[in-house]
């Protein structure tokens, strides 16, 4: 959200720095991430035309003389809207500043130059020129003050505009809708200020303040006036519209999606380009200029938060607007001249004969203001949230309107604020706002009833609240608010406003008064904790043991969502999803997981996209089934390398060695054995059938490791990169831990051990573990067994292969003799050969 501090000044009357209102509001929970400085460029100053003659060699230019106050000075100009002597304009005077041309570049110093041989002192400057409306937009020409607007002459740019502004980047939780226009920020910050001066003991703060101006109306449009409106921070009895409007008839069909809905109608307007003070703050909060009808709905929008749409009067047909449910497969075509195809759960404005526009979302072209609409019908509503949230998001279509009908605006505003856009649209389109409105509301909605205790607030706060603090915070909040009892029993009848939806409960209402009252006030302490008296449980700490091990070797730990598509999980190959959503946030996050692929993958290519060499990622997360009752949670550990390993000079995809390397290292930490890799009989499906394993600790599964199929990662999105995946149970993980034991630190050796290789024949198809195994249980002085070489070929049989083995012999208690060690050595070959058919090379 982004707040102009000129305009918030004017609502609040808080006379206090930009410094100081980001310090309020950042302290308050609504973050200002930043802000941004618009200012005058210097030396730019009110002229006054005095004479204009033509150039004597240039027929498009003509030397202007002009009065800035301090005397004359003639300048040359090739602007087609000089005006007439007497007419004020902007002069940039010599050694004045002004931005550069474009971003980046450098500024722009003026200097007596000659233009045509003619020298010219100074320049006569436009919109675009001073940077005072984004590129392309601005009227063609000069500036050029209206007859109403006539600053003295040497006025300096930012006294005779509304130039000098800083904007804040206001950071905004979803659950404040309120603050999603000017007024709601204002009502915080005076709310904020007028506490800190009452803790002051003085009747203001942050420098002072200023009389405060809610938004203006004019007397009598739309039946309403200043005397009978709530403003926003004075008290006031609400009041409803006319509910008779002779020249359309509006016809609410669903009460339930459209609680209420008003509408006006300013007549005799002409379309044109805003007044300056309109498009020059809708540029410093970042909406282009449009016409001055359309400006003036955005401006509403800023002010309030409360989206309107203007229709032009005379394309609604049938003098009827009707809010209705879509019909199945209907059709409108809207204002980005997209055609969009609705479902009957899709909410319609229509006139008599189709849609003109969806409700909540975007209106239709068929009913757009136009350069020639001479009427606006104005339409304000309230829009059931979540109807608006389903329609936006299944059409793709999130709008500044949309953002925050879903959030929720305030149903008791509608009359102020079609009050306020009736007159606002009367007074820069030049109409007139005709008295008579609608404003259908069946059934009002009532403010929330809520009690909340003196007891409870200190209990929660952990602090002291003084007994006068509570109802003034909430009532400057705009609650109503009545006090029962003392002390300790001391409670308040408080009914929230219909502008803060969030507020429901005595817990809001505490966090209310704390974030107003000032989080200052509560101490930091240390929290009283006691000991458990059984400890972390060992699953968790070995959880955690599993995750440190994991990047200490190297790898990075992803976070993925639960949430996927069926289409995430077809094109991974996974398991089809058994556990989907109700109400999924799309239909990219529809159904729970079954496997960890999809995350990992997606998370693997981003990298790889963004130039990253090689990927290796792990995630310990839950995969989701259908259980008993209740769906079953799964914790997995998942671990995916791709891209190009750094090896030597060469470089290649990475490989099922490389996943194979990765898990060992990634498991080493977590101590629970050697794993072992036993060519799978069969594979999940995302697997390459040849290049993937079952992998094992002693004879428990934990799970499968291998190269992603060819089509999988195709459909991955790898684009023909080879990729490896392992998905392990971390029930069977904990269960080998379990089996283990506690690691026990082993004895450091007294004496040296003694080495031998041998190298054995044995059949081709034979497990490298299970001579590796043979080797330690043949005698009790084998310590490590450590395979150094294979190989088939020449001199060896196509059937067999040779394995060589680096053997470590060693006595815990006395120094092995070569007689010694040969003994072992012998019985070490001999058992291979009974046990395994190998032959001693």
């Amino acid at each position: 959200m982004l707040a102009s501090y000129r305009w918030l000044k004017e609502l609040s009357g808080i006379d206090a720095s930009p410094e100081e209102y980001a310090e309020k509001l950042t302290a308050a929970g609504l973050e200002v991430d930043g802000l941004e400085r618009f200012e005058a460029p210097s030396g730019v100053v009110v002229a006054e035309v005095l004479s204009i003659r033509p150039h004597p060699s240039k027929d498009k230019l003509r030397l202007v003389t002009v009065n800035h106050g301090e005397g004359e000075q003639e300048v040359v100009c090739g602007a087609p809207n000089v005006p007439e002597p007497g007419g004020r304009v902007l002069l940039a005077k010599l050694g004045a500043v002004l931005p550069p041309a474009q971003e980046g570049g450098e500024p722009f110093v003026i200097a007596e130059r000659p233009i045509g041989g003619v020298p010219s002192a100074g320049m006569l400057c436009s919109e675009r020129e001073l940077k005072l409306c984004a590129e392309g937009e601005g009227e063609d020409g000069i500036y050029v003050f209206a007859d109403g607007h006539r600053p003295d002459n040497g006025t300096p740019l930012g006294e005779a505009l509304p130039v000098d502004d800083v904007v804040f980047e206001i950071g905004l939780t979803p659950n404040r809708p309120d603050c999603l226009g000017h007024v709601g920020i204002a009502r915080d910050l005076r709310a904020l200020f007028s506490e800190a001066a009452a803790e002051k003991g003085v009747a203001a703060s942050g420098g002072g303040s200023v009389p405060a101006r809610p938004p203006a109306y004019a007397e009598g449009a739309t039946g309403l006036s200043d005397a009978n409106l709530q403003l926003p921070f004075e008290g006031g009895r609400e009041v409803a519209l006319d509910s008779s409007l002779a020249s359309l008839r509006v016809d609410v069909q669903d009460g339930s999606r459209c609680p209420r809905y008003g509408a006006a109608i300013v007549d005799g307007v002409t379309v044109g380009p805003s007044p300056f003070w309109l498009r020059y703050r809708l540029h410093c909060l970042g909406l282009r200029s449009i016409s001055n009808l359309v400006d003036a709905t955005n401006w509403i929008m800023l002010e309030w938060g409360h989206p309107i749409h203007g229709f032009d009067r005379a394309k609604l047909r049938g003098d009827a607007l009707v809010i209705r449910r879509a019909s199945e497969g209907e059709t409108i075509t809207t204002l980005d001249e997209v055609e969009r195809t609705l479902v009957a759960d899709d909410l319609l404005i229509c006139d008599a004969e189709g849609p003109v526009a969806i409700a909540g979302v975007m209106g239709a072209a068929n009913s757009e203001l136009e350069t020639s609409t001479t009427a606006v019908a104005i339409e304000c509503a309230y829009f059931e949230p979540r109807g608006v949230r389903r329609t936006s998001r299944r059409l793709g279509l999130h709008t500044d309107a949309s953002h925050r009908f879903e959030r929720g605006v305030d149903p008791n505003a509608v009359p102020q604020v079609l009050a306020r856009a009736a007159a606002l649209i009367a007074e820069v389109g030049g109409g007139i706002a005709m008295r008579d409105a609608a404003d259908r509301y069946p059934k009002a909605i009532e403010r929330v009833a809520i009690t909340l205790r003196h007891g409870s607030l200190e209990g929660l706060l952990g602090v002291s609240v003084p007994a006068d603090v509570p109802a003034r915070v909430l009532t400057a909040l705009g609650c109503e608010v009545s006090t029962a009892g003392e002390g300790a029993e001391r409670s308040y009848a408080v009914r929230a406003p219909t502008h803060r939806p969030d507020l429901g409960r005595e817990a809001d209402l505490i966090e209310e008064v704390a974030r107003i009252w000032g989080y200052e006030h509560v101490e930091a302490v240390v929290p009283k904790v006691r000991a458990s008296r059984t400890g972390t449980p060992e699953r968790l700490r070995f959880e955690r043991r599993l995750r440190e091990a994991a990047c200490l070797a190297g790898l990075h730990e992803a976070v993925t969502y639960s949430f996927v598509s069926e289409q995430d999980l077809a094109g991974a190959g996974a398991p089809a999803a058994e556990v989907r959503l109700d109400n999924p946030l799309s239909e990219e996050r529809s159904v729970m997981r079954t496997s960890l692929l999809p995350g990992l993958a997606a998370a693997a290519v981003h990298a790889l996209r963004r130039q990253a060499p090689e990927v290796n990622l792990f995630e310990l997360g839950r995969t989701f089934f259908q259980g008993d009752d209740l769906p079953s949670e799964r914790l997995t550990f998942g671990l995916i390398v791709a891209g190009r390993p750094r090896e030597g000079l060469g470089r290649r995809d990475a490989n099922f060695y490389d996943l194979k390397g990765a898990l060992e290292r990634a498991l080493a930490g977590a101590e629970l054995g050697a794993l072992r890799f036993t060519l799978a009989d069969a594979p999940p499906a995302f697997l390459h059938p040849r290049r993937s394993a079952e992998v094992f600790v002693g004879d428990l599964s934990l799970g499968f490791a291998g190269e992603l199929h060819p089509d999988v990662a195709d459909a991955l999105g790898f684009g023909g990169r080879r990729a490896a995946f392992a998905t392990l149970s971390f029930d069977a993980l904990d269960s080998a831990r379990e089996k283990r034991g506690v690691p026990q630190a082993p004895i450091l050796p007294k004496v040296p051990s003694v080495s031998r290789d041998v190298a054995l024949l044995v059949d081709a198809q034979l497990p490298v573990e299970a001579v590796s195994s043979t080797i330690c249980d043949a005698s009790e002085l084998v310590e490590s067994v450590e395979l150094f070489d294979v190989y088939a070929g020449e001199g060896v049989p196509d059937d067999k292969r040779s394995l060589a083995f680096h053997i470590s012999y060693r006595d815990a208690e006395t120094t092995l003799t070569d007689k010694k060690v040969d003994k072992a050595h012998k019985k070490v070959v001999e058992a291979a050969s009974k046990a395994l058919g190998a032959v001693a090379r």
